[in-house]
């Protein structure tokens, strides 16, 4: 989960794994909500600090590569809280983001998602 969730979120395999190996290490105790939440952390801070061109992003099936035709924010809101469950509270704090601002960006996610459907996004055409 907690590697899936960093490809996600970065759309590169290099980052998502280095940011599971921080969510290790920052790990007290290996929890599985523990584990995830410092993974995340991890990932937000290694893609702001070297952002990469996504290659993991055909590691995904068709329906999860359309969430890159999102904006970041709103990509971000959308996976920690529709597909990871996380809390709203903790969503926004993971992403440094007020809750106004993060209940902005979902709203707009969830809008935005469908109508994504008909667009191609990078690692389609390798199918």
């Amino acid at each position: 989960m907690a590697f899936n969730t960093a490809l996600l979120l970065a759309g590169t395999t290099k980052t998502a794994e280095l940011a599971v190996l921080d969510g290790i290490d920052a790990c007290e105790n290996i929890s599985h909500d523990s584990l995830l939440i410092e993974t995340v952390r991890s990932t937000i801070r290694r893609r702001t600090e070297s952002p990469a061109v996504p290659d993991g992003i055909n590691l995904l099936p068709s329906e999860l590569r359309r969430l890159f035709g999102l904006q970041p924010v709103s990509r971000d809101c959308f996976v920690l809280r529709i597909l990871v469950q996380l809390p709203p509270a903790v969503c926004a704090e993971l992403l440094d983001i007020s809750i106004t601002e993060y209940e902005v960006a979902l709203f707009g996610a969830l809008n935005q998602f469908p109508l994504l459907s008909s667009i191609k996004v990078a690692g389609d055409a390798l199918e």
